[in-house]
């Protein structure tokens, strides 16, 4: 299965691209080798993606500022979870930047960002299983 943002791509391109069902069903059976967007690998998926910009279509650009970004939600939301009270961005800045070496979520590659929730995601359990 392929990642939800490939997949929210797909389906606008097809939107913005005016494509009829059978001959989106039929692009998704030529390049993924697929009859559903929602059973493409990721590799299929970014092939489809390529073919949809071979017709024409142009990813927009993001509107959102790099705080916006989900991944940087998640981070927020979760410590907040480990930390009852009002939430200390001191103590998470800290926490990042003793971790990945940079100085506050926000700035963190979404590689890093992803080890940075299952990190916090480890230490929920941790803490569930002590109580």
């Amino acid at each position: 299965m392929s990642h939800p943002a490939m997949l929210a791509k797909i389906h606008i391109a097809k939107k913005e691209l005016r494509l009829e069902e059978a001959e989106y069903r039929a692009l998704l059976l030529r390049v993924g080798k697929v009859e559903s967007a929602k059973d493409l690998s990721d590799k299929a998926a970014a092939a489809v993606i390529a073919e949809f910009k071979q017709l024409g279509w142009v990813a927009k650009e993001s509107k959102r500022a790099p705080a916006e970004r989900a991944d940087t939600r998640k981070i927020y939301a979760l410590w907040g979870a480990l930390h009852s009270g009002p939430l200390d961005r001191d103590a998470l800045r800290a926490w990042v930047k003793r971790r990945f070496e940079v100085s506050a979520p926000e700035f963190l590659k979404p590689e890093a960002a992803r080890e940075a929730i299952e990190q916090l995601k480890a230490w929920q359990r941790r803490m569930k299983e002590t109580r």
